[in-house]
């Protein structure tokens, strides 16, 4: 069995919350684990240096075989997906890659406001204990952190150039899908439908979307943040297996309270508008969707 559709991305804009949600139709079967990062896999120039980024690509799959053995026992359904979020990333050498194994796929990719996005990603690396620094003093060393080859996690303002990977699987893949982060916070119900029909598969059917997925903030105490950092390796090893018997919905309700969201200071937001201005324009284009709140 080989997925006939994937989530390519971005990081940060829902790709989780979808994974999951897609879960739950009985017409659609997801791969045993998210973000294999198969095909972006040869693209990564191992080991990456940023903190905990040798976590983040501990179980990327990198052989043909054990790809194909994540949608084995998925049979029955309808149509099955996978969702890796460094597709997006490394478009220009991923998508000839999954156009010749699997063929013309349909694509889903989750876009979200890139200020919220880059804020997003920078409160991620708070939770898992791996970024020391201001979003402010962050932001200033991107280029510097880039250089020296840190993940695609630590790129907050770069991760959020959407324009350019959005018209390259247009325009290689007949059928590409957008689904706005607002959108899928504001009205799943309405935007899993489209999803479906999307897809191709049932629509109307109930999805609980009441669990959120993917928490991120600074940790409300020290062990929220023992228990989410990626220093020590036998808390990760505790960690990871855990996740493995807990329904993950489970974890994510105690993470909610775990962890504090923080707002962005105003004077960033003014100074990170201007950078992504332009691609806002360009995507509105590509999207046909008035990106205005954005700008």
């Amino acid at each position: 069995m080989q997925p006939n559709f994937i989530i390519a991305g971005v990081a940060r804009c829902g790709t989780t919350s979808l994974f999951h949600y897609l879960k739950q139709h009985p017409e659609i079967g997801m791969s045993k684990v998210k973000e294999p990062e198969y095909f972006s896999s040869l693209d990564l120039s191992l080991p990456q240096r940023g903190e905990g980024d040798d976590t983040v690509f501990s179980k990327v799959i990198t052989d043909e075989s054990s790809y194909d053995n994540l949608f084995t026992g998925l049979e029955k359904y309808k149509v099955i997906g996978e969702g890796s979020s460094d597709y997006f990333y490394y478009h220009k050498t991923v998508i000839p890659r999954i156009k010749e194994k699997l063929g013309d796929v349909k694509i889903i990719i989750c876009l979200r406001n890139p200020v919220e996005r880059a804020f997003s990603a920078y409160s991620c690396l708070i939770r898992d204990s791996r970024e020391h620094l201001s979003f402010s003093n962050a932001l200033n060393k991107e280029d510097e952190r880039i250089y020296k080859n840190w993940d695609w996690m630590w790129h907050y303002k770069n991760g959020g150039l959407y324009a350019e990977g959005l018209e390259h699987y247009k325009k290689v893949f007949t059928n590409v899908k957008v689904v706005f982060f607002e959108d899928l916070e504001t009205r799943p119900e309405e935007v899993l439908n489209e999803v479906f029909h999307f897809l191709n598969v049932k629509t109307n059917i109930a999805i609980d979307t009441s669990t959120k997925y993917s928490h991120s903030g600074k940790p409300k105490s020290k062990l929220a943040s023992l228990l989410a950092s990626r220093k020590y390796p036998l808390i990760f090893w505790v960690r990871e297996t855990v996740l493995k018997i807990i329904p993950r919905r489970f974890i994510e309700k105690a993470a909610s309270k775990m962890f504090q969201k923080e707002p962005i200071d105003s004077e960033t937001i003014s100074q990170l508008k201007p950078f992504f201005e332009n691609d806002i324009q360009k995507l509105q284009k590509l999207t046909k969707k008035n990106l205005k709140k954005w700008m």
